[in-house]
């Protein structure tokens, strides 16, 4: 997305709803308590374009995000990053299961997002 952070489509999704994403910084940084702060905008400026993306892309009613830190803040990737989702009216995100996408259903999500961005 610039030379800060990029985004990926993830090898998961959640609930049946895909399209979801992760910002992900280009350097290591473990968790928000290492990221630098001039950082911040690239990743508010990352998720507004993923958001806008996804809009155009799946038709989505918002957007949810979310980030974990910490094993008791339930993070179990150790490089930060922030999971953008597209969110539909009554989806039941946080109740869903977590499930494997394949690798051509992540190409194609992936190519309707870049065709959004551009």
């Amino acid at each position: 997305m610039d030379a800060n952070v990029f985004a990926l489509v993830p090898t998961h999704h959640y609930a049946g709803i895909k399209g979801n994403c992760l910002v992900v910084p280009r350097r290591h940084y473990e968790n928000v308590w290492d990221i630098p702060d001039n950082l911040g905008n690239d990743f508010f400026r990352a998720t507004r374009r993923l958001a806008d993306a996804m809009r155009h892309a799946f038709g989505c009613e918002g957007i949810s995000t979310r980030q974990h830190n910490g094993p008791a803040g339930n993070q179990d990737v150790w490089h930060y990053h922030l999971h953008v989702f597209p969110r539909y009216a009554s989806d039941d995100l946080y109740a869903g299961p977590k499930a494997p996408y394949t690798n051509e259903e992540r190409i194609e999500w992936a190519a309707a997002l870049r065709a959004a961005l551009s």
